[in-house]
């Protein structure tokens, strides 16, 4: 009689929306596989994130003229983007390199990586959201970035035009043109631009939490655990060690657990520079407005956003690491910057969060192989964009280990090796 053959094993380290959606597509490949992570399903930036599929967000932060904004970064603790000073000096590789990755022959390289993640983002989500019943949780309502004067844009001239030239398309909104759309928003916003083919999750964590319930009902493991070590042998990891000395055997494995992913390829003796970047929100449940399309403010950096739950005011960047204390602050000074723009805003019950984008020096993810184990592949890095990026990544990460490469795109941008 005929036995079945064992399926090969996989160990995917994160459960946030990396982790969760490599995890169902390798599952698809015919792979047993087992997720952990230390916290739980979605207990990190896939909870708390402002929700946006920000399909034209393709402009890199690093960019031409970036230099001097730093010091404005190290003085305002409650600007769009900060650097708190004790973290500076330990983070300076990093912010050469991403210095070097502002240089504008870069910049069009970055973009083209991100544009081919961009292209091919929503149609990677659609099969997922089918099968986990949850299409409705995809607002067909494009992101209105907000201007106090229009000078802004053209200050931002380079941006704007490498969005265009990437393919993507906007719509100039007059301030009254804003407020047709969203009569809650202030006359005192001089103007707007509708982002063509975005949208957006009514519920990050419901996004995360139903898919990963998708996996465990056709047989994927979820276990809340925390990987200590790695047991190697000849260029090929043969088992996580737990944090209860648990050893988990697998034919493969996969380290995609955000800012922590550092961390774990510093233990194996790769170079992943990913930079904790900390992101605040609070979460209004009552907020006396209505709004159908989010918001973004472009002189402030955060973004409001219409969500199942309530109102989110969040974003913001702060590099800071890991370890740092989180100063809520930042979150009030948006939330009192946010009731300027929406006058009739209300705040009274609400919860305030922070969370950490996993940042890389170039704005673009890893997704590649290990250089040092043949049977390892990092999927990590991907900042602001993991929502948006989430279900294609899932995919290119399925390709890597099941087939070694992926014919989607092209995954040299990507390279684990290009630090």
């Amino acid at each position: 009689m005929q036995t079945m053959k064992a399926k090969p094993k996989v160990v995917v380290i994160g459960a946030g929306i990396i982790g969760v959606t490599s995890a169902i597509n390798l599952q698809k490949k015919g792979y047993q596989v087992t997720m952990l992570d230390k916290e739980g399903v979605a207990a990190g930036a896939s909870t708390g994130n402002c929700g946006l599929m920000a399909v034209s967000e393709i402009v890199p932060i690093s960019k031409p003229g970036v230099l001097s904004q730093v010091p404005g970064w190290l003085m305002d603790p409650e600007g769009p983007v900060t650097v708190r000073a004790k973290h500076a000096l330990t983070m300076m590789p990093w912010f050469m390199r991403f210095l070097r990755a502002g240089k504008a022959h870069n910049v069009l390289d970055i973009a083209q990586g991100l544009t081919q993640l961009s292209n091919k983002a929503a149609e990677a989500y659609a099969p997922l959201l089918h099968e986990s019943g949850i299409e409705d949780i995809l607002k067909p309502h494009e992101v209105i970035y907000l201007f106090d004067d229009r000078k802004e844009i053209k200050e931002d001239q380079f941006s704007w035009d490498l969005r265009h030239a990437c393919g993507f398309k906007t719509e100039f909104l007059e301030g009254d043109q804003v407020r047709e759309l969203e009569p809650e928003v202030s006359k005192s916003i001089d103007s707007g631009m509708l982002m063509k083919g975005w949208d957006y999750f009514s519920d990050p964590q419901k996004l995360t939490q139903s898919l990963a319930n998708t996996f465990s009902q056709n047989g994927g493991v979820i276990r809340l655990a925390q990987v200590r070590d790695f047991i190697k042998r000849d260029g090929e990891i043969m088992a996580v060690v737990l944090d209860n000395d648990e050893k988990l055997e697998a034919e493969n494995f996969v380290i995609a657990c955000g800012a922590w992913s550092r961390t774990l390829a510093e233990q194996l003796g790769d170079y992943i520079p990913v930079e904790a970047m900390a992101g605040y929100n609070t979460t209004i449940i009552e907020p006396n407005v209505s709004l159908k399309h989010p918001l973004l403010h472009h002189n402030g950096g955060f973004v409001i956003t219409p969500m199942e739950m309530g109102l989110r005011v969040g974003g913001t960047l702060e590099l800071g690491g890991l370890n740092s204390e989180p100063n809520y602050q930042r979150v009030r000074a948006i939330t009192r910057k946010a009731k300027n723009i929406l006058p009739g805003l209300e705040v009274v019950e609400k919860t305030e969060w922070v969370g950490y984008r996993p940042m890389m020096p170039d704005t673009l993810p890893v997704i590649d192989h290990s250089p040092r184990f043949n049977n390892l592949v990092y999927a990590c890095g991907h900042g602001q964009l993991g929502i948006t990026y989430g279900a294609i990544t899932g995919e290119l990460v399925a390709d890597l280990v099941f087939k070694g490469s992926s014919d989607k795109v092209n995954m040299s941008p990507y390279r684990a090796t290009r630090f």
